[in-house]
């Protein structure tokens, strides 16, 4: 043991043998030939990194001898993506970034089975940039997703939101963080994620089935929540953030350093969210009010070996839960029959019932080059702790207590002749306890492993994919008398992708894929047995379901110019043995002297097709128009009716315009735009749902960045709902008590970043 011990430290932090290789160079505008300072340049599946100085210069160190994929970015250009042969072991390079034109082709997408451009993904997947995710009025980081087209959120209110891609949510979504799935009671109905929405440097949405990579549940699509690249090398940096919104009078307060000596990298963050109820343009809404803390710490070596990188994070959270009931005259009331105003109800206390959430994890990530090779591993261990209070606020009726390990392994072959393959390795265990009188979901133990390989061929103007997984998993189930009856299963299924894209021409690309994805059934679908809070229904589970399988098409076309852009997606999603649930014959239950419809769940062929179109053009380098529209329809083809929670026909439009000062201003940059959006009627329903009507909300806001010798801000301001309409979110659960969505409400944020050591390498 010793000895492992020592070896492994030799491999962390001794210095590499042979000579270092460095990559160096300077970034300029490709108009003026103005040296760029600010930069990034990235090199994404290495994990390294930095920024240009004031003479527009770069280095990076500690990297394998081979081909590498760089990127470089900067606010107000386009990136660019560019292949490196490392021939030397100076290697230098004289970069240009062109203003305002735009780049979707040439953003690198790391979460899918190989690094790639964006024209080269045959998968659907859409990148969010922090300022992006930080630069917006979402209460969590679920509903800073919706700004991708295709992607919404089924709301409870009071900060708690789950996402959805193509109508599919729930367990049928996987979100990695920090390289680790995410996992925390995702089949509840009232269970966000417990994730920082401040904490990521990026996210990329993949749409569609995902089984090849991430195994089950990945059957509509992940999200790739992805952390910040280490400190440049030599630095120690950081930032400070704050974030107030007038509804619901929520402020956000973070901060954030870190530091790169020689390869050793290290993070801090911190970040404290709390909000009162928040208010509809008639009524404040009884108990919506939350807070949530969380803490975050990565320590890790970067040398040319690869990367080591440990995790360690806390998520703290407490959110009153809506029930929406009221008095004669519609006024809300407490847990305890008293009828409560609105000036009452505007506070930050939180009153039964309520839920605490606690989510622990520690993970590692590692990358290592083993000859011409790369082998790449995730470990993970995770403990959910879920509390929800109704009768007593000390005492908690339901405790959820939920471990789960996770593991990945995978090893990328040497590239040859523009041939690249990976094969993989994954599993889990996971155990689930109740330790509350009241119970959801019995308590079980579930094992899984998967294997897969894939492969990717880029030849001339095409790029052609294909890959193979087979998973396998147990689920044994404990008996509780009266409640829950003891099962165990096991599932297999095989699920794969094939794909391609085809560059026509610079500017026009096509892709194609075909994937079959599959998922095992959740907890809740094999044993509910009862009333699922704030659901109004009566669940009984069905051990004897099969797992879903699904082949989705998709076919896409996109075009790029220097002042017009555009994507055009469509797909076609076939379910085979699709779980839903069911009242047959107006089956009811009695519970609490209160009768609730019996929804049992069953299996059957579903469809969904739909699509996204994004359109955005430059009339003039300051103006840019930017439209976004989605459609998704679904149909239960057992029933003959519409599949529940499908978002409606949406569009929306950004007009933004930005102010470009001289290069010596301090004021670096200052956009204001002007948003708005429409969501149509959905009356296509099931058969507990509710119609909503059309709906159009109208925001706008300003961004800017202020920079001298002694501080640098960035700041913004948002208004949304600046009508203050009344409107029904077809994804939100409130609808169902009569609760409309947020009035008009005002953000006002900022970031200051800080640099307490620079590189002076450069």
């Amino acid at each position: 043991m010793k000895r492992i011990i020592f070896f492994i430290a030799v491999l962390l932090f001794s210095s590499d043998a042979k000579a270092q290789l460095i990559l160096k160079g300077k970034v300029s505008d490709k108009k003026t030939k103005e040296v760029l300072e600010g930069a990034s340049v990235i090199i994404p599946e290495f994990k390294i990194g930095t920024i240009t100085n004031e003479k527009g210069e770069f280095r990076i160190s500690n990297f394998p001898n081979r081909k590498l994929k760089l990127q470089v970015r900067m606010a107000g250009y386009g990136s660019i993506a560019v292949d490196v042969e490392i021939v030397k072991e100076i290697t230098s390079l004289e970069l240009f970034l062109s203003p305002y034109i735009l780049d979707m082709d040439e953003v690198i997408i790391t979460g899918s089975s190989f690094a790639a451009n964006h024209a080269q993904s045959s998968l659907v997947v859409e990148p969010i940039e922090k300022s992006q995710i930080q630069n917006t009025a979402a209460t969590n980081i679920t509903d800073a997703l919706t700004q991708v087209a295709g992607v919404s959120s089924i709301s409870s209110g009071g900060g708690i939101a789950k996402p959805v891609i193509r109508g599919l949510g729930y367990n049928r979504i996987v979100s990695i963080n920090e390289g680790v799935r995410q996992e925390g009671q995702q089949w509840g109905d009232e269970h966000g994620l417990e994730i920082d929405q401040f904490s990521a440097e990026r996210i990329e949405v993949l749409k569609g089935p995902a089984s090849l990579l991430y195994g089950s549940d990945a059957i509509g699509g992940v999200i790739n929540i992805l952390e910040p690249f280490p400190a440049p090398q030599g630095t120690i940096n950081g930032e400070f953030i704050s974030q107030y919104q007038s509804n619901n009078k929520q402020y956000v307060i973070g901060a954030m350093v870190e530091g790169n000596q020689n390869g050793l990298v290290w993070r801090i963050r911190k970040t404290n969210k709390n909000a009162a109820a928040y208010s509809t343009p008639s009524e404040v809404i009884y108990n919506s009010a939350f807070n949530e803390d969380n803490a975050s710490m990565m320590v890790g070596v970067n040398k040319k070996w690869g990367y080591q990188h440990f995790h360690f994070s806390s998520y703290q959270a407490q959110f009153g839960m809506i029930e929406g009931e009221r008095d004669s005259l519609g006024s809300f009331i407490t847990h305890d029959g008293n009828s409560i105003s609105n000036a009452i109800a505007l506070t930050r206390n939180i009153d039964l019932p309520f839920q605490r959430v606690n989510h622990y994890k520690i993970s590692t990530l590692g990358s290592y080059f083993l000859r011409k090779g790369n082998l790449r591993t995730v470990f993970g261990w995770q403990n959910n702790l879920r509390q929800e209070y109704e009768d007593n606020a000390f005492v908690p009726g339901m405790f959820i207590d939920l471990k789960t390990v996770t593991g990945d392994a995978k090893y990328y072959f040497p590239e040859h002749d523009n041939l690249e393959i990976v094969v993989g390795l994954s599993g889990g265990m996971q155990q689930n306890n109740n330790r509350g009188e009241e119970y959801l979901i019995p308590d079980y133990t579930s094992n899984e492993v998967g294997v897969f390989s894939s492969l990717k061929k880029v030849k001339n103007k095409w790029s052609r994919n294909f890959g193979l997984r087979y998973d396998c998993k147990s689920i044994n189930v404990d008996s509780l008398s009266g409640v829950f009856n003891s099962f165990e299963r096991s599932f297999n299924a095989i699920s794969g992708s094939l794909g391609f894209t085809y560059d026509a021409t610079d500017k026009l690309h096509f892709r194609w894929n075909a994937g079959r994805g599959f998922r095992v059934p959740n907890i809740s679908e094999l044993s509910a047995n009862g009333v699922h809070e704030g659901t109004f229904r009566y669940e009984i589970g069905n051990p004897d379901l099969k797992p879903e399988t699904s082949w989705q098409f998709d076919a896409g076309l996109g075009y790029e110019s220097d002042k017009v852009g555009g994507e055009f997606s469509l797909f076609y999603n076939a379910f085979n043995k699709f779980i839903y649930y069911r009242n047959f014959q107006n089956q009811t239950q009695e519970v609490d002297n209160q009768f609730y419809p019996v929804f049992k769940y069953v299996q059957g062929d579903a469809l969904f097709y739909g699509g996204e179109l994004s359109f955005d053009y430059h009339p003039i380098n300051q103006l840019h128009f930017g439209n976004k529209i989605s459609y998704v329809w679904a149909v239960n083809q057992e029933t003959d009716l519409a599949l529940p929670f499908i978002p409606p026909f949406h569009l929306n439009t950004v007009l933004s315009y930005e102010f470009v000062k001289s290069k010596n201003k301090n004021w670096k940059s200052l956009k204001v735009n002007a948003q708005y959006d429409y969501f149509a009627k959905q009356n296509r329903i099931d058969q507990f749902e509710t119609m909503t009507d059309a709906y159009s909300l109208f925001g706008g806001g300003f961004s800017a960045k202020y920079e001298s010798k002694s501080v640098c801000v960035d700041f913004y301001l948002i208004a949304n709902n600046i009508p203050n309409e009344v409107y029904y979110n077809h994804l939100s659960r409130l609808k169902y008590v009569g609760i409309a969505g947020m009035g008009r409400n005002l953000t006002i944020g900022c970031s200051i970043p800080f640099g307490v050591l620079k590189n002076k390498s450069l």
